[in-house]
Formats: structure tokens, sequence, C-alpha cells
């Protein structure tokens, strides 16, 4: 068994120039130009896929490799993966001479052998170099061009790998930071296999909700603390990689709310004694925060316009209101600008060094405040972050927008703290927990809503139509605010969640 460890990038084949630059720069050891053509195989039932493994075939000049990968892990565009390579003849598979101990108790050889079909195949040209590094370390660095082919498709590849073959992994992010600097390079979380199965399932990087961090008691904080900054950097990724696909402008929504979890993560581990001194990738993340703060100005104004402006129907003046809107939109980031920025080397230098903090920690110990449970954390982490919402809302009386609005951003971090932590504790008294801050969090932003219609209203130059404006912006501002108020009476009379679970 090996276990491949590889950066992947995701390249534009424009730049092959720069990327022999920066090979030049290095000691090269050998140089290769090859042909690869990869079956991948499966069954009907997908039953690899059920036990977390891929087979390939590789054919490169006259030799055929067949090789599975079982289920290894991605931390950014850091792939590591455990797999088994046995040569054999020709392109069909030959399981036998793979050692037995691969294989689950109950997996009966011969039947996944004779159920196996081809289900795509992936042919480029590798490019690939030897680069020998300061201290010794021997890095592949291959670049692939090509196809991934099957029945309903194909699908381009242009890829740079970096493969540690011997010495320091951390020289593989010294290595990767020289090709963060080119041109039109991202990250990549996303393997051929993956995306030769989305391809013949015709699937998308569809948007998703976050969710809670998998967290369970049994972790210390540390081990909390990684496995929440992967959860938000692969919801970042993801919706990431679901916009530079499909353009939907969702996805940013949901890549901006990854944005927001890791920086409520730092805040939150903070306090539990964490120190993130020296970490470059913060100032890095606090940039890509204000590059994407703009996100929620956008949706409050496609909210205004959608289904032909209906919420904005009994206005006058609906048209010329609508060319308003329509051009404060275009005034935000376009298309092109979001491309480049998810484009650009800041950008992809933040998943790198993200990445590498994240391998690093697992290989330090870190010093927290005494032998404080995570279970314990958690609680105390709860109970400060909600008693700074709810103590004040609890004694303002009803609400009114002067002390709603300004608790917005306490109660989005409160949000994410409990998507945070709350997967230790009673699944549906958690839900019923969040439902009404949730119906409040909404009805913030359709506030926000009305106060750009305010805005708008400002400065029209029609008096009787300006006070029609503003007498419609209060009305609904009276009727969304009623409603609120009910949803934080019921918010403010849940049982906390957290109170009664015992270490």
């Amino acid at each position: 068994m090996e276990t491949e460890i590889e950066i992947k990038f995701f390249f534009n084949a424009n730049f092959s120039e720069k990327l022999l630059d920066v090979i030049t720069q290095h000691t090269v050891i050998s140089h290769k130009n090859q042909m690869l053509h990869n079956v991948y195989f499966e069954t009907e039932g997908r039953d690899l896929r059920k036990m977390d493994m891929g087979l390939r075939v590789r054919r490169i000049d006259e030799q055929c490799t067949q090789t599975i990968k079982t289920s290894g892990r991605v931390i950014g565009g850091l792939h590591q993966r455990p797999e088994y390579n046995e040569p054999i003849e020709g392109l069909q598979p030959e399981l036998a001479r793979f050692k037995s101990k691969i294989w689950p108790e109950d997996c009966d050889i011969n039947e996944l052998q004779k159920a196996l079909k081809p289900l795509f195949s992936t042919d480029f040209r590798r490019l690939h170099w030897l680069l020998e590094m300061q201290d010794g370390t021997l890095i592949e660095l291959a670049y692939d061009c090509g196809k991934i082919i099957a029945e309903q498709g194909e699908s381009d590849i242009c890829e740079i790998e970096l493969e540690l073959v011997k010495g320091d992994e951390a020289q593989l992010f010294i290595l990767a930071q020289d090709i963060a600097a080119l041109p039109s390079v991202r990250l990549g979380n996303v393997s051929k296999a993956q995306r030769g199965y989305m391809l013949i399932d015709n699937a998308k990087f569809e948007v998703k909700p976050i969710d809670f961090s998998a967290l369970n008691t049994e972790m210390n904080i540390q081990q909390a603390l990684s496995t929440n900054f992967q959860h938000g950097l692969k919801h970042l990724q993801y919706h990431e990689n679901c916009y530079v696909d499909s353009g939907n402008f969702n996805a940013l929504v949901e890549l901006q709310k990854g944005i927001m979890f890791l920086h409520q993560n730092i805040h939150l581990f903070k306090e539990g004694g964490i120190s993130f001194t020296g970490c470059r990738w913060v100032n890095d993340l606090q940039w890509l925060a204000r590059s994407f703060s703009w996100v929620n100005q956008r949706l409050i104004l496609q909210n205004l316009l959608e289904n032909k402006a209906y919420y904005l129907r009994k206005l006058p003046k609906l048209k010329q209101l609508q060319k308003q809107i329509q051009l404060a939109d275009q005034a935000l980031p376009n298309e092109e600008d979001i491309f480049n920025l998810l484009h650009s080397s800041r950008y992809c230098n933040f998943v790198l060094g993200l990445t590498e903090w994240l391998i690093q920690l697992e290989k330090t110990t870190l010093e927290t405040q005494g032998e404080t449970s995570l279970l314990d954390f958690s609680k105390a982490a709860l109970d400060n972050c909600w008693a700074k919402l709810t103590q004040p809302l609890s004694v303002e009386g009803s609400l009114e927008l002067d002390n709603l609005l300004p608790h917005q951003g306490l109660l989005v971090s409160n949000l994410m703290t409990g998507l945070s932590l709350g997967h230790m504790f009673n699944e549906t008294l958690c839900a019923e927990y969040r439902y009404p801050w949730l119906d409040i969090y909404q009805g913030t932003l359709e506030l926000s809503m009305l106060n750009t219609v305010s805005e708008f209203a400002s400065d029209e130059t029609d008096t009787e139509v300006q006070e029609e404006y503003f007498k419609w912006v209060k009305r609904k501002q009276g009727s969304l605010l009623s409603a609120i108020e009910q949803s934080k009476q019921r918010a403010l009379s849940n049982e906390k969640y957290w109170i009664d679970i015992e270490n």
C-alpha cells in the first residue's frame, strides 16, 4: 500500500509558459512527456463506492496498472489517499491480484469481478518533472491536459498536481506557493474520478445550506478546532466550485456563510485559549470577508426585483424604481470580477495557508485553558453568546428599528456559534431553540429591503410620491416588527438546549 500525498490545482492552459518559468527555478532531476489512458470501473449497484473504493486501470505506453484507491481525505487542495497498485495485462481489471486484506470480510471478489463494467475514461497528456527542493525533498510536478469521457458527454482536464515522492511534506506547500502565484489558478479539491462520476450521473454542484459541524463529546478542544475549520473550508470551496461551474449567485451567499463560519470560529476558540498569532491566513480571511461584503446588498436588491418586483407592485413609479434598483445592482461586482477574485493568487494563498495550518495542527499539541472538556467549553460559549443577545432584548420592551438592527451582527454570530457546537446536543431541542431566532434573522433581512426602498425614496423629487413611499415603508415596517416581536417572545421563552447535558 502507498499513501498518495498531493496538492492539486485547477489551471488555465494559456499560462503554461509561466508554469515552465516556475519549474526552471528549481532543480529538475528528470522530465517525462506521456499519454495516459485511464478507465474507471464500477458495478451497476455502485458496490465499490459503497465500500469507499475506486477502481482504475491506467495504460502508459503499453504497460497497464490497476489501482484501488480507498477512502482518504481532502483538505483544501491537499489530497491524502491510500492506494494499492498491481501490474496487469490489458485494460480489464483482475481483482484477485490485489491482496485479500483490502476487501471487507463479506465481499465476494468473484461476484464483484463479474459485475464490473467500465464507467468512464480519462485521456490526458502528462508532462511531469521530478524536482529536488533545497533540503533534498523530492516532489513530482505533473501538468495534465486532456478530457474526461463518458457516454453522457465530456469534460476538460487542465490540472497541476504536486506529489510528495520523498522528504518533508512542508516542502509541498513551499512549491505550492510558487504555483499559487500563477494567473488563473485555484486549489482543486475535486478529483478526476469525482468529476467523472458527476459526469455520468449528470450531477452538478447544487447550492446547499451550511449545516452543523460534526463534533462529538469524545473530542477535545483541539480536535473540535480542526473539525470546525475543515467544515467551514469545505463549505466555502464547495460553493466556490458551484459558482465557477454555474454562475449561480446563491452559491456566493453560501460561500459568504462559509467565510462567516470560519471568522466566528476564530473568535470562539480564542476564548478557549487558542492563539492565532502568526497565522497569515487570518489576514487573508479578513480580506476575503471584505471582498464579499457586498453579497447581502445584492441579495436585498435581487429580492426586491424578484417576480418582476411583485413585492413593490403597489408603489407609484414602479418602473422607475425598478430601474434604480437595477442600476444599483449593476454597480456591484459582476461575474468577471468574481471569477477573477476566485482565481486570484491571494485567494489561492488563503486556501493554501489554511490547509497548511490544519495539517500542522494535527502534529501539534496546543495549549488550552486547563483541562476543560469540549462539552463544558461548548456550554460556556453558548451561554455567553446568547446572554449577550437575550439580556438586552429582554429589557428593551417592544422592538423598534433602533433596538433591533444593532443586534443583527450579534444574532448572525450566535447562529454560527450554534452551527459550530450544536451537533453535540439534542437535535430536536436545538432546532426548536434556533427556529424563532432564524425567523428574526429573516425579518432583519426584510427590514433591510425596506430601508433600501426608503433610501431610494429619499431621492424622489415629487413630494407626493415620496410621501406615499414613506407611508408604504412605515406600514410594512410596523407589520414586520410586529411579527418579529412575536418571534422574539418565543425565542426568549425557549429552554436552552445545552443546559441539561452531562459530561
